[in-house]
């Protein structure tokens, strides 16, 4: 079993469109937040590797948090603007998507922890809350 953390802003997986290009008679797809997804997904393969994750053939049980940024409604004003509103919520219920931050991390990590992402047998534990440090932490292992 290994666990780690990869801190910053979590990315969804984008929603993929396709057209029709005449000129080169195929169909493309396209992503579209693949700006952004990138840098997410290369951190997420940095820190796998920097944590010492090793490619499995077995299959995975995987385990996703998900911590995001608070927005400043949920905190009190003036001298209270450290100060957390009794009436804020502890679960993330905004985009992006949990199904979408599962796809973007499973397809980051695939080359890595494991040889395809079909290997994940199961999603143990995934949670999408509001913390101080956004990032994801990462718990793979094997079944």
């Amino acid at each position: 079993m290994i666990t780690f953390f990869v801190p910053g802003m979590p990315v969804a997986k984008g929603s993929a469109k396709s057209f029709y290009n005449a000129k080169a008679h195929k169909i493309v797809t396209m992503q579209d937040n693949r700006e952004k997804q990138k840098p997410w997904a290369s951190m997420i393969s940095y820190c796998a590797q920097e944590a010492g994750c090793k490619m499995s053939l077995s299959p995975i049980i995987l385990s996703l948090d998900f911590r995001m940024p608070r927005p400043k409604s949920h905190y009190g004003t003036g001298k209270n603007a450290a100060t957390l509103k009794p009436s804020a919520p502890h679960l993330h219920t905004s985009t992006p998507d949990i199904d979408k931050l599962i796809r973007c991390t499973m397809d980051a990590l695939t080359g890595i922890a494991w040889k395809d992402d079909r290997q994940v047998a199961w999603l143990h534990h995934v949670s999408k809350n509001y913390n101080e440090i956004p990032g994801v932490e990462i718990t793979i292992d094997e079944a």
